[in-house]
């Protein structure tokens, strides 16, 4: 059996919009897709076994990407694209064809279609939902066989709830102007920006890129569900890569992500961000490896929200409660402490800012059609809810809005804002001052202070370790007289019950980390807002080097930093 391994990368952002209550009279799209389904679903739930449920989601995604390297346009590209999303569930609620098949690998896919869109929003659309519909209706019934053989002759689960609750019927409209850009600005800025590298030359690679993606989401189901929610993100990326001789790769970035144009710094900031990224990778060019390492460590406010949603989040998301599978830590925890009781955890998709910093986790209805909700995860460290979505589990029998997923996979419970919370704090000079306190009582060397981290990965399977690996970016060693010093290849590596119970302060310098996470309903945007944390004992391991040697031609150019690392 294949292990579930849930990646996740700490990039992007959503956009907070404003909408009203709609009906398909008004929204010429809308009408289609409920119309047809409608009709479908006259004929389909009379079959045997019925179709009990359909849903039809239709996304226009409008994206424009440009960038840069070397001081010359790469790519300037507009694009525009329609899918559709059908959902078809065959059977009854307490047993349909999405239930879990013991001892076979699951596939969340469900059937998506590009389609396009006559003037008229019409005939194209009612084919693609006409053929997509019999193709998701074949596959269903299938599916459903299937599980029935499997039930026959498989043992009974531990948790017998239901597979699906129906969502509660909302008609909701949302309009948003498009992005107002001036495109070629864009590309000038992202020109300059890129000539920079001219000046460093041991930077191996980098990437100078703007992304600006608005999605128009029309949502319509049996239940009578009309719903239409825009979303649109800008972005710019600076990264840049080098390589150690001893085959250590190594990278710095910096994102910036807005809801308008107006929400970017200057050029002239994002140059000195530029400069500053570039000296940290140039400190971890010189920087020597870590040894592996276990004592006490702050996870800095960014690096925390990330830690706590890799390593928390998945484990708290509900439809993974009852899958035999799944190595279920919290399961039957409820009003039990599972983390420190320093800290209170929730979730709040609702939320579009946190300290005017905007929440690329913000949404107003999940994908199945269920409005979102602000959800307290543990309070003062005791386990209190879980993330819901459609599929119920014991003592939890409805959705609280957290059905996510991407294009072409089926939504399971995911993770939209997960808010970290201290119930007391200190400053973050003294949350430093208790680690060296640490240092001093266990009798290390040193601490270590982890600035920055890109994701990483947990495994959740029986069948598999209960452990999870996060990869930190920027590291400092912290030694009892309080200097610094930048070391590289820094793995954290643990399990969640022994990591979560070793917090023992928090400080009041929230952050915010905005990305997008992989599981099996595919990609989803997510954020984590969290204060920079003092674990007491943490384990660190060396991270894996790359076999080939740096480049044997250095770039072609003159740096003015040019003494970066030994090549």
């Amino acid at each position: 059996m294949k292990k579930a391994i849930l990646f996740c990368l700490f990039f992007s952002l959503c956009f907070p919009v404003w909408g009203a209550e709609c009906s398909a009279q008004k929204d010429p799209m809308l009408s289609v897709l409920s119309s047809e389904l409608m009709r479908n679903f006259k004929t389909l739930k009379k079959q045997k076994p019925p179709v009990y449920y359909m849903s039809y989601q239709l996304v226009v995604w409008n994206q424009v990407v440009v960038d840069a390297v070397a001081g010359a346009l790469k790519t300037s590209d507009v694009s525009t694209d329609a899918f559709v999303d059908i959902a078809v569930r065959v059977g009854n609620m307490h047993t349909d064809n999405t239930h879990e098949l013991k001892g076979v690998w699951m596939t969340y896919d469900q059937e998506a279609l590009r389609t396009a869109l006559d003037a008229q929003h019409r005939n194209a659309l009612r084919n693609t939902l006409w053929l997509g519909t019999q193709s998701a209706v074949e596959q269903a019934l299938k599916d459903y066989n299937n599980v029935l053989t499997n039930k026959q002759v498989s043992s009974a689960s531990t948790d017998p709830s239901d597979d699906f609750v129906l969502p509660q019927k909302s008609l909701f409209c949302q309009t948003q102007k498009p992005v107002a850009y001036e495109r070629k600005e864009v590309e000038e800025r992202l020109k300059t920006l890129s000539a920079l590298v001219k000046n460093y030359d041991f930077i191996d690679a980098s990437s100078f890129s703007f992304v600006l993606d608005e999605k128009d989401r029309y949502f319509v189901d049996s239940v009578g569900n009309l719903i239409r929610t825009p979303s649109a993100l800008a972005r710019y990326v600076m990264a840049i890569q080098a390589q150690t001789p001893d085959g250590m790769v190594l990278e710095r970035n910096v994102l910036y992500d807005g809801f308008t144009m107006e929400d970017f710094p200057s050029l002239q900031q994002m140059k000195e961000d530029f400069a500053q990224m570039a000296d940290e990778l140039k400190q971890l060019l010189q920087a020597p490896v870590a040894e592996p390492y276990t004592g006490p460590v702050i996870l800095k406010n960014r690096a925390s929200g990330v830690f706590f949603h890799e390593i928390l989040g998945h484990r708290l998301e509900g439809h993974r409660q009852k899958s035999d599978s799944f190595g279920q830590t919290f399961t039957n925890r409820v009003g039990k402490e599972i983390v420190s009781p320093v800290l209170n955890v929730s979730d709040n998709p609702l939320l579009s800012h946190f300290n005017g910093v905007p929440l690329r986790g913000y949404y107003l209805f999940d994908d199945e059609g269920n409005p979102a909700q602000n959800v307290t995860l543990i309070e003062k460290g005791v386990l209190k809810n879980f993330l819901m979505g459609a599929s119920p589990i014991k003592g939890f029998a409805q959705s609280n809005g957290h059905g996510r997923k991407s294009l072409g996979k089926r939504a399971v419970a995911r993770m939209g804002n997960t808010i970290i919370t201290p119930v007391e704090s200190v400053s973050y000079d003294e949350l430093e001052k208790q680690l060296l306190e640490q240092v001093k009582k266990q009798g290390k060397p040193y601490g270590l202070i982890i600035e920055d981290i890109s994701g990483g990965f947990t495994m959740t399977e029986t069948s598999a370790p209960q452990a999870f690996k996060v990869n930190p970016l920027l590291v400092y060693k912290i030694y009892p007289d309080g200097h610094k010093e930048v070391v590289r290849g820094v793995d954290l590596v643990g399990t969640p019950l022994t990591s979560f119970s070793k917090i023992t302060a928090a400080a009041d310098d929230f952050a915010v980390f905005n990305g997008v996470c992989g599981a099996e309903s595919g990609w989803v945007p997510v954020s984590a807002v969290s204060p920079s944390v003092l674990v007491s004992e943490m384990e660190v391991e060396k991270v894996e080097k790359s076999p080939t040697k740096p480049p044997i031609l250095r770039p072609p150019y003159e740096g003015k930093h040019a003494k970066g690392g030994k090549k």
